[in-house]
């Protein structure tokens, strides 16, 4: 028997419809999605918190450790090399030492500290220019200039000038690595780990041969671990 007329045009439209799902089906079956997203988006800005463990030195008389808060800017240069920009603040504080009474009893009161870094670090993201799964963890190092806007305290006082401490300026260096979560072409979010190295001056009666402390050297490096939470939008 012969379908005409409007019926036989709805029965091909049918059949149609059913063949094209039958050979549809087992291609789409076929296709597996990439765990691995290409990051569109060049550049990012945001905020962090996060703590620094800065080491006080060999008579303690350094910044202490305390929370951190900053921007960083966040640039892809090519393929998988990238570079932050991170400005940090550190509201701390640290002892007053005097060098003239035993050691145990040195400490005299305390002072309030400002430390304001600002640090260059070029980013080696092991999965390229890629997430995978939203993930890209880093490796980083870099540098930069810390400095101290506080100044003298009221229990500097309690000490000769001679033996009053300063942080004033130092360079830094850094090196560390993190992970950053980029769920969409938007958002970013990371945690990064960082080791750092500065430079304490040592106040000049500290070297006084009265006291006779032996190797006393005009400044010192010290280890400053750092831990980071940042949200960041792309652009």
């Amino acid at each position: 028997m012969t379908v005409r007329g409007p019926l036989s045009t709805v029965v091909r439209a049918v059949l149609g419809a059913l063949l094209l799902a039958l050979f549809h089906a087992p291609a789409r079956a076929q296709t597996i999605e990439s765990p691995f997203s290409f990051i569109d988006k060049r550049q990012a800005g945001g905020l962090f918190v996060g703590y620094r463990s800065a080491g006080t030195g060999r008579f303690g008389y350094g910044p202490g450790p305390g929370p951190i808060f900053g921007a960083v800017y966040d640039l892809e240069v090519a393929g998988p090399l990238g570079l932050d920009v991170v400005t940090t603040i550190n509201p701390t504080t640290r002892d007053v030492i005097n060098p003239d009474l035993p050691e145990g009893a040195r400490v005299t009161g305390s002072a309030d500290v400002l430390l304001t870094s600002i640090e260059a670090l070029f980013r080696f993201s092991l999965t390229g220019r890629r997430t995978w799964h939203g993930l890209s963890p880093h490796l980083s190092a870099g540098g930069g200039m810390a400095f101290e806007s506080k100044g003298a305290q009221p229990d500097d006082e309690r000490v000769l000038v001679d033996d009053r401490f300063s942080f004033g300026n130092s360079f830094l260096t850094t090196m560390g690595g993190g992970v950053r979560w980029i769920p969409g072409q938007r958002l970013t979010f990371r945690t990064d780990f960082g080791f750092s190295l500065w430079r304490l001056e040592t106040p000049r009666g500290f070297a006084d041969p009265d006291r006779a402390f032996e190797g006393v050297q005009e400044r010192e490096w010290v280890g400053v671990p750092t831990v980071r939470a940042m949200f960041s939008l792309r652009f």
